[in-house]
């Protein structure tokens, strides 16, 4: 078993974590804000890019189970549970609420704006998506259990949410799937695949966020646990080979860009963790360099802030120009603006992360209640 510093380092995960993340950025930022940017005309690997979601639930269940099977085993439950729930804590919650406070201002700002009359539109203020009421939701990180009828506040956090009660549920589930045997894990998984079609209308459509979201997360989570018992026979099949890994890269690459029905998807994602985490070639060097793996370190701040960013430049086009201009732009100057907003995106990522995700972790856990309560 490797320890937990090294396998909370897996090279070839967290560089495919950080590319997840800014496909899940192209696919918010095109079609809708910049209409003229139709890349679905062309693939459909863009226009499924919200199933990158589900790699991070896999990944995530895949992930907790191998870094904290060995201390649950140890020191389960009084000591393992309560530190593992403030470090998930610890390492999803400041940033939520930070970008959280960061819509709350840019709807007291657009209140102002209008107050004042300054710029040229006029905007709805905690209305619809951004209702006073659905602010408590998010900050208790409900927003995904089917209190609303939409998504709110900063869309993407849905999945913190989710997320948030599969962590949770963790130490439970260590319990009941993490001691069966490879026949009991490959029927348990193929349940959970079964679930996952049912919720998505028999495998047609996986984006399923508000209402079923948790669900959602639920079993890509319990998958990718079950993934972690299966890799001793990931090992024996070869699963790290070069030749399977770049194999199922591609694999996923172009069913995505067919556009086969979405539950096709999440069992190459199993595969394709499996894979990754084994590999040491020539796959593991190209996913390993170091502008791939900053990618990876900051990819929670990406998907988290990208929506805000996004926000704040339509307030800023409207209270300017008195309309959006992604509509106004060809496809060349669409692909410009992309190309300038996932950099925007990166920029405040990157401080992002140095300043909210490691200090607030640091922070917390440095801190007098952690201090007395979690590490005594």
């Amino acid at each position: 078993m490797t320890d937990k510093t090294d396998i909370r380092h897996i090279d070839t995960l967290t560089a495919m974590r950080g590319l997840a993340a800014i496909v899940v950025v192209v696919f918010h930022y095109s079609g809708g804000f910049l209409p003229n940017l139709t890349p679905h005309d062309y693939t459909a690997f863009l226009s499924n890019g919200y199933l990158w979601v589900d790699f991070f639930f896999l990944l995530s269940g895949y992930v907790m189970a191998y870094v904290y099977a060995r201390e649950f085993r140890e020191n389960f439950p009084s000591v393992a549970v309560r530190q593992f729930i403030f470090a998930r804590f610890s390492r999803i919650y400041p940033l939520h609420l930070v970008i959280l406070l960061g819509f709350l201002v840019l709807e007291i700002v657009k209140l102002g704006l209008m107050a004042f009359g300054i710029g040229q539109a006029s905007f709805p203020v905690f209305e619809g998506a951004r209702s006073v009421e659905s602010v408590a939701s998010n900050a208790l990180l409900l927003q995904t259990t089917g209190l609303h009828d939409r998504l709110t506040w900063n869309g993407p956090a849905w999945s913190i949410g989710a997320e948030w009660f599969a962590y949770l549920a963790f130490p439970i589930l260590m319990l009941a799937v993490m001691n069966r045997g490879r026949i009991i894990s490959i029927l348990l998984i193929a349940g959970a695949m079964i679930g996952l079609a049912v919720i998505s209308g028999m495998g047609d459509n996986l984006d399923v966020t508000y209402d079923y979201g948790i669900l959602r997360c639920g079993f890509g989570f319990v998958i990718g646990m079950l993934l972690h018992r299966l890799s001793d026979l990931a090992v024996s099949l070869r699963l790290g080979h070069d030749f399977i890994a770049a194999g199922l890269l591609a694999t996923t690459a172009l069913l995505m860009h067919l556009g086969v029905r979405d539950i096709a998807i999440p069992p190459l994602f199993a595969l394709l963790i499996l894979s990754l985490a084994l590999n040491k070639g020539v796959v593991a060097r190209m996913l390993s360099h170091p502008a791939l793996l900053w990618l990876g370190a900051i990819s929670y701040s990406v998907y988290l802030s990208h929506m805000l960013v996004l926000s704040l430049i339509n307030v800023t086009a409207l209270t300017l120009l008195g309309k959006t201009i992604g509509r106004y732009l060809d496809t060349w100057p669409s692909l410009i603006v992309l190309a300038g907003l996932v950099a925007l995106v990166l920029m405040l990522s990157a401080w992002l992360y140095r300043n909210v995700e490691v200090r607030a972790r640091s922070l917390l856990r440095q801190g007098r209640f952690a201090r007395r309560y979690i590490y005594r």
